[in-house]
């Protein structure tokens, strides 16, 4: 029989098992060696063991034959990550309850077939997963840790649906439960959607909250346990936000679940001229903060003005740029310019008589411990809400603004396509030299009543900015030592 034809053999363990260029490049590319690269390095492998006739070859021998090929085309870290594997055509095993049986790609792919996935995107899962078991450098993996594995590559690839669907079919759930001191109370299944919410409220951005949640998750079910207590949850959240982003972000973190477990509500008040973005913002920090109640003070003058006639209270009736027009008589109106202190006059008119009403909605929620978010060019600081120092709530004041003319100007294009023409620009745009003498006075008021300022040009950065002021507000709060934080058990 010549060399050529020759059949190669790959020695594991004590086992003669043929070789193949399949389980070799799927070994290549979990390292990330790019799969052309992969081809060619299977490809001259083979070529070099058939010219040197070693006609069976250690699977160690082989590894690492490829392994130094990978660091002269690719680098030395994809060798290693090739070196850390377990190897190519040694065989997996799943455990459960003490038994062990063999890790087969066919009877998962029956197993996808059956929740409703063509056969052809059930293989790929079944080689995605047992990749992703060999990079890890498992052999054993016990059943649960497989079906969580499964669960999340199909939540990954094909949406949320298709993992309960999958779960549906397993005997366990492929979620821990999290359950309160002692485990007496029933729990809860543990869920990334939760913890990213949280971890977004601290300032971490969307995807690197996710992440941390997954890398989490990941943590707990290495514990083996299908019950977590819940301290054990919130000690790796904090032993994680440490390590990888810092003392600031862990103390946040434990200051927001101190709020939240506390009875003691926030009340949040983001106020702002037309087109600086509030409504936005404030959806954000309420999605955030884990807030279910977010007021405009615009949907409390339209109530009010279904109760007041525009004869008994004109200013009320109008925009609040425009307010300054209602105290004009009918021969000035077309004659008159805005002048700043007009403007100003007619706007603080409309804020005083809408204050009442802002007072009574927080106070409602204040006495009801119920937190809240509430925005609207009516929040003025000095001005409305009256009542700041809430002996039993957390009341945080912000001014939103837009530094940049132009970059406010835009906004109202912006919103006009959002809104599908409901709140049309030209409108914003005719008054818009009122505007920004509102938006001016605001950051007066603000400066001298000690408010922040956040400018919302950048959405993604004001809303990290917006959270990092009421984190720190909150801390303040929490280190007064005549406030006393309640604590649930």
């Amino acid at each position: 029989m010549s060399s050529k034809h020759r059949e190669l053999r790959v020695l594991v363990g004590a086992t003669k098992r043929p070789f193949g260029a399949g389980p070799l490049i799927e070994s290549l590319q979990a390292a990330g060696v790019p799969t052309e690269v992969a081809i060619r390095v299977v490809r001259d492998v083979e070529r070099e063991l058939r010219q040197r006739s070693l006609w069976i070859v250690r699977i160690e021998d082989l590894v690492e034959r490829l392994a130094r090929l990978v660091a002269l085309r690719v680098g030395e870290e994809a060798a290693d990550a090739l070196r850390s594997q377990t190897p190519p055509y040694t065989p997996l095993e799943i455990e459960h309850d003490g038994a062990t049986w063999p890790f087969e790609r066919a009877t998962v792919v029956d197993r996808l077939e059956k929740i409703g996935l063509p056969f052809k995107e059930a293989n790929l899962m079944a080689e995605h997963l047992e990749q992703g078991l060999r990079g890890d450098g498992l052999r054993r993996v016990e059943e649960r840790e497989l079906a969580r594995r499964l669960a999340m590559l199909l939540e990954a690839r094909y949406g949320r649906d298709l993992r309960l669907r999958f779960e549906a079919t397993v005997s366990q759930l492929a979620e821990p439960t999290v359950v309160d001191e002692g485990g007496s109370r029933r729990g809860l299944p543990f869920s990334r959607g939760i913890l990213t919410q949280s971890l977004m409220a601290v300032g971490l951005g969307p995807e690197r909250s996710h992440n941390f949640a997954k890398r989490i998750e990941d943590v707990l079910w290495r514990r083996g346990e299908m019950r977590v207590p819940r301290e054990v949850v919130r000690r790796e959240v904090r032993r994680l936000l440490m390590e990888e982003a810092g003392e600031e972000y862990a103390r946040r973190y434990e200051i927001m679940r101190r709020v939240r477990s506390s009875e003691r509500p926030i009340v949040i008040v983001i106020g702002g001229t037309a087109g600086v973005g509030k409504s936005v913002l404030a959806a954000e920090l309420a999605y955030r903060l884990g807030i279910a109640r977010v007021v405009s003070t615009d949907s409390v003058r339209q109530a009010l003005r279904s109760l007041i006639s525009a004869e008994l209270s004109p200013v009320l009736h109008a925009s609040s740029y425009a307010a300054w027009r209602a105290e004009l008589l009918p021969s000035e109106v077309a004659s008159v310019k805005p002048k700043r202190k007009r403007v100003l006059r007619g706007f603080q008119t409309q804020v005083m008589q809408l204050a009442t009403a802002v007072d009574a909605i927080i106070d409602r929620h204040v006495t009801e411990a119920t937190s809240l978010v509430i925005e609207g060019i009516h929040l003025v600081p000095g001005l409305s809400p009256r009542k700041l120092a809430v002996q039993d709530a957390v009341v945080v004041q912000l001014i939103m603004s837009v530094a940049d003319a132009d970059d406010h100007r835009e906004n109202f294009g912006r919103r006009e396509q959002s809104t599908l023409m409901r709140r049309p620009s030209a409108r914003y745009l005719e008054h818009f030299a009122e505007i920004r003498m509102l938006q001016g006075f605001l950051i007066q008021q603000a400066a001298r009543e000690g408010v922040s300022v956040i400018d919302t040009t950048a959405t993604d950065r004001a809303a990290d900015r917006t959270v990092e002021a009421v984190l720190d507000t909150v801390k303040a709060d929490l280190e007064e030592p005549s406030v006393v934080m309640p604590q649930r058990a």
